[in-house]
This record gives C-alpha cells, structure tokens and sequence, in this order.
C-alpha cells in the first residue's frame, strides 16, 4: 500500500470516530441509588387542634376524637377501682376530650380504642396503659354508643415532674394514621403548693411540698394533715428523758383520699414514713408506731375512702435545740410533705 492510500485511510477513520466520541463524551453521568434510611420517616396523620374534631380510623373502626383540654397534677386520680398515683420524680397529664360515634351502627369505646403517647422534654414516650373515665365522675368508661353518640372522656399518663410535655400522639389501636399535637404552653399549670416557684412557665412539680398546718396534702393514697405541734418534758411510751431532753409531739389526720368507687385502705406502723430536721441542721427518722392521740397505743385499722384517723408521732430533741419541720411520705415512693414545726412550744 502506497503513502498516500495509507494516509487516506487513517484520515477516514478518525473522522468517522469523532462523532462516537463526542457522543460518548455528552452522555450525563447515572444517576446514583436512593440511600434509604429506614425508621426516619413520620407516620402519616394530622395535625391536631384544641377544640376540632377529627375522624380516626377506617371503616367501622372510624370514630370522631375532639381533644377539649389537658392539665398536670401532682396528686392521685381514681377511674372506678384503680388509683393512679404519681411517684415522688413524676406527675399526672389528664387528657380530657370527647369521643363520637359516626357509625350507622353500634361502636364500642373502651381503653383500648385509642392509643395516647406523649413525647417529655426529653424526648422519651410515655404511654397510657391506663383505664380513661368518663368525665365528670370517677367511673371507668367502657360504653356501647349509639350512632351519633357523643360523650366525655379523660386518660391519665404519668410523665417526669421536671419540665413540660410538648407533644401528643393519637391514634385508634393498630392503626398507622395518627394525630399530633403541639401543647406547648397548651397544658393547664400546676397550682401552688406543688408547682416548683423557680419554673416560671410551673410545668415542674415539686418533690416535696411545703404544706401550712391544718391543711390537707396528697401522698398516695392517703392525704395527710398537721393539726398541732408540742413540746413535752413527759416521758412517751415507756421511753424516758434524760439530760435535758424533750419530746416534740406532733397530732396528724391521715383521710383515706380515693373516691368512693375505690376500695378500703389500711394504715399500718409504716405505712408512713416521718422525719425530723432540727434547728442544728440533722435529721431523725421516727422509730416508733404511730400512737394513738389520747393513749400510749399503737394505731391501726381501715379507712372507707372520705374516713379519718387522727395519731401522733415524738421525736426526741436533745437540749436546747429545737424542732425545724417533719418531712412525711408514703410508703417509700409518693412525694414528701414537708410542715414547718418551728413554732412548737
């Protein structure tokens, strides 16, 4: 082959080879695979408003939910038998709220129609495994409506004492399709003594709660009042004075605070649990039964819920050091209430 034929032909094919680099060269780069991280996505729902109604559910399943109100407490809430009692680190959401009956057919409502999660400040859920009441009354609700039925309801779930609780899930049980709920600053206070005073927004219940004499204060199932306060240079259950020592003798009435739909509570030796600070800063606990008020006899017995027992409690002050205030809980868990004892004489 001669020169030029050679050149002829290579010229050829670097022409007819530009066109399939160009092509090649404005081809877009693939696309790369979706990442999908499983668990970030939200469930599908609505975002709920106090005071709407809202339809959850599907089918015969559907039922209208209206959220009408929330509030904290620090005391106890009875529906029907059970008593739901905040430890002494928590406090009680009351959800209250009206369920409704779209159906053309019967529906029953019970605890486990709707599931209710609240989500703390710190971001754990807390959800209510508890009976809901029928508003207005302590009874359990668990009720056949009617089409077209409305009535009141409210669910309680213990939540941390510090801090608000700033959202609510809803949704009917097994069912993916649920409402949210903002209740920042949505969600009734709580009142004094129990709210702590350094929480301006008082979302944040106190461990233990100052309570003036004469006054009732919730423990657990008992509420708990001072009625008097001494001191006394009389010897108290065979136990003598010596060098100077006295006794500080304080009167109590323990009621039996349930509701009536409640059962009968019994007050044992240690079904309280009291201690004493004195001016000196230190601590006693008591190491006796209560007494009765009038007779060096231990107390006992039952209390209908509404009933009362009055006892007294002693501690021994050592000379020239007074009384400061008696802390009182219930059986190692509610929260304490702390009366000031200052002014014994």
């Amino acid at each position: 082959m001669n020169i030029q034929k050679r050149i002829s032909i290579l010229a050829l094919t670097a022409l007819l080879a530009v066109p399939a680099l160009a092509q090649t060269r404005t081809q877009p780069p693939p696309t790369p695979p979706t990442r999908v991280v499983q668990g970030t996505t939200q469930l599908a729902g609505d975002v709920g408003v106090i005071g709407k109604t809202f339809t959850l559910g599907k089918g015969s399943d559907a039922i209208n939910f209206t959220l009408t109100g929330a509030e904290f407490s620090a005391s106890r809430v009875t529906i029907g038998e059970d008593v739901y009692i905040p430890k002494a680190d928590e406090k009680l959401l009351i959800l209250r709220y009206t369920v409704h009956n779209p159906q053309k057919e019967d529906l029953r409502y019970f605890y486990r129609t709707l599931q209710f999660t609240v989500v703390d400040a710190k971001d754990v859920n807390h959800a209510n495994e508890n009976y809901v009441g029928r508003d207005g009354t302590t009874d359990r609700l668990d009720i056949t409506l009617k089409p077209a039925q409305k009535v009141g309801a409210y669910a309680v779930i213990a939540v941390p004492a510090a801090g608000p609780v700033p959202k609510l899930i809803v949704n009917v049980e097994d069912d993916k399709q649920v409402l949210r709920y903002d209740l920042r600053g949505k969600v009734k206070a709580l009142p004094a003594p129990f709210a702590d005073p350094s929480d301006a927004a008082k979302v944040t219940a106190l461990e233990a709660v100052p309570m003036k004499a004469g006054v009732y204060g919730p423990l657990g199932y008992f509420d708990l009042k001072l009625d008097s306060v001494a001191v006394s240079t009389s010897p108290i259950n065979g136990r003598e004075l010596e060098n100077g020592e006295r006794n500080l003798v304080a009167v109590f009435t323990a009621r039996n605070g349930v509701a009536k739909t409640a059962e009968v509570r019994s007050i044992f030796s240690r079904t309280f649990s009291f201690k004493l600070r004195d001016t000196d800063g230190e601590v006693t606990e008591y190491d006796d039964s209560p007494l009765k008020v009038s007779r060096d006899e231990s107390t006992s017995g039952s209390l209908k819920p509404g009933e009362e027992a009055r006892f007294r409690v002693y501690f021994k002050l050592p000379a020239n050091v007074k009384g400061q205030s008696i802390s009182v809980v219930e059986e190692e868990e509610s929260r304490a209430l702390i009366f000031d004892v200052s002014g014994a004489k």
